[in-house]
C-alpha cells in the first residue's frame, strides 16, 4: 500500500476554479438522471478513495446490519477524487478520503459537505489531537474526519550509517554522495526542505525569497548528492534493501517492508523535524445517501475497524481505544506512548498554501511553478 502524499498531484487554483464551474454544469445537466438511478437502490454507497481505506466497512457485519453495498473506485492520485467530483460526481459519489490539507479547500470549492460531528457516535473516542483538528478546519467548519496518519520519516541503514543522522543536511555530507534518495512528490519535498533551507516554522506561509531558497537547496541536492528520486515508496524500499541508498526520505511502514527482506532500517530524528499527513474521510457535496454516509464515516473510525486497518497497513490510527489492539510493531512506529512528541517532530500543517495572494506569502500556483524549475534543473 502506498502513501497518499507520495502520489499526490499538484492541483492549481486554476484547476480548483475550473472544477467548481464544471461541477455546477454537471449538476445542472446530469442531476436528475443520477437521482433516479440511486433512488432505485438507495443502499448502494459510492466510495472514491485510496485502496485499502474502505477495509473497515468489511469488518464484522456492518454492511449487512445496514443493508448496504459498497461501490468502490480506487484512485492513483488525489486529483482523481477532484476530477470525479467535478465531472458529474456530485449527486452520485458518497465518500472520499482527502488529505487533511486538501479538505478545507475542497469544502470551500463546493465539493464536500460540511460535517456535523455530533452525528458520529465514535467522534468522542478520537485521540485529542485529531478531535481538535476536525473541529478547527476552515474557520470552525469540518470537511473531513481524521482517519489515519503517518509521516515522511528519515530512514537509514545502520550498517552503512553507524551513527544516526541528526539533520536533513546530512544528505549533503561527502561520505553519502550518491547514496541518498529524495521522493518526487512536490508537497513532501517542499514541506520537508523549506524548514531546512530557511528555518521557517510553517512552510505553507513562505515568502517568495524563502521559496527560492528552498528550490535552490533542492536543486543542489538533486545535482550533487541524490542517487534517485523513486516514484513510489516500494521503489524507495528497494533502494535500501539492495544497498543502493544509505539514507532516504521515507515512510514508517518501510521499516517493516525492509525487515521482511532481512534488511534493518531505522528511523532518524532530524533536528529540523518533518511533516505528518493525516488522511480524512469526507462526504461529497449532494451525496445521495447522506444519512447512511454518516454511518459509514462513523464505522471508519470505530474501534474494530481502526484496529484492523492499522495492523494490516502498518499505519497510525485515530481512535484512542483502538491503540490497545495494535501490534507492538505498529505502536512503536508511531510512538503512541508519547504521541505529542511524535507530532512535535512530525508537524501537522492545517491547510495548503493560499490560493489567492495576500501580497506577502507565496500561493500554491507559485509553489507549483517553482517546483517545475526544480524538476527541470
Amino acid at each position: 500500500m502506498q502513501s497518499p502524499w507520495s502520489r499526490s498531484f499538484p492541483l492549481s487554483r486554476r484547476g480548483v476554479l475550473k472544477g467548481v464551474a464544471a461541477a455546477g454544469a454537471a449538476a445542472a445537466f446530469a442531476g436528475a438522471p443520477c437521482s433516479k438511478a440511486f433512488a432505485a437502490d438507495p443502499t448502494r454507497v459510492s466510495f472514491v478513495g485510496w485502496e485499502g481505506y474502505d477495509s473497515g466497512f468489511h469488518v464484522g457485519s456492518f454492511l449487512a446490519d445496514n443493508n448496504a453495498a459498497l461501490d468502490t473506485t480506487y484512485i492513483n492520485t488525489s486529483e482523481d477524487m477532484t476530477t470525479k467530483l467535478r465531472s458529474g460526481g456530485l449527486g452520485t459519489v458518497d465518500l472520499t478520503t482527502y488529505n487533511h490539507m486538501y479538505a478545507p479547500l475542497m469544502g470551500e470549492a463546493g465539493l464536500l459537505t460540511a460535517l456535523d460531528t455530533k452525528r458520529l457516535g465514535n467522534f468522542d473516542k478520537l485521540l485529542p489531537q485529531f478531535k481538535k483538528m476536525a473541529s478547527s478546519e476552515a474557520d470552525g467548519t469540518s470537511y473531513g474526519v481524521p482517519f489515519t496518519f503517518s509521516s515522511c520519516a528519515m530512514l537509514y541503514n545502520p550498517k552503512t550509517v553507524p551513527e544516526a543522522p541528526t539533520s536533513w543536511k546530512d544528505f549533503m555530507k561527502p561520505q553519502y554522495k550518491g547514496k541518498v534518495a529524495l521522493f518526487s512528490d512536490m508537497l513532501t519535498n517542499i514541506l520537508v526542505w523549506a524548514p531546512v533551507a530557511t528555518g521557517i516554522k510553517d512552510p505553507t506561509q513562505m515568502t517568495k525569497v524563502e521559496l527560492d531558497e528552498t528550490i535552490k537547496m533542492l536543486i543542489a541536492l538533486k545535482k550533487d548528492h541524490v542517487r534517485a528520486m523513486p516514484a513510489s515508496l516500494g521503489d524507495g524500499a528497494e533502494l535500501l534493501t539492495r544497498g543502493e541508498a544509505d539514507i532516504i526520505m521515507g515512510w514508517e511502514p518501510m521499516v517493516s517492508w525492509c525487515k521482511a527482506k532481512n534488511v534493518e532500517v531505522r528511523i532518524a530524528k532530524p533536528v529540523e523535524g518533518t511533516w505528518a499527513f493525516v488522511d480524512t474521510f469526507n462526504i461529497a457535496k449532494n451525496a445521495p445517501n447522506l444519512g447512511l454516509d454518516y454511518k459509514f464515516v462513523d464505522q471508519a473510525i470505530a474501534i474494530e475497524a481502526q484496529t484492523a486497518f492499522g495492523n494490516s497497513n502498518l499505519l497510525g490510527v485515530v481512535n484512542a481505544d483502538a491503540v490497545k489492539g495494535l501490534s507492538d510493531e505498529v505502536k512503536a512506529l508511531y510512538d503512541f506512548d508519547n504521541l505529542d512528541a511524535y507530532f512535535q517532530h512530525a508537524r501537522i500543517y492545517p491547510r495548503l498554501f493560499a490560493m489567492e495572494s495576500d501580497g506577502k506569502h507565496v500561493t500554491y500556483d507559485e509553489v507549483i511553478d517553482a517546483y517545475e524549475r526544480f524538476l527541470k534543473a
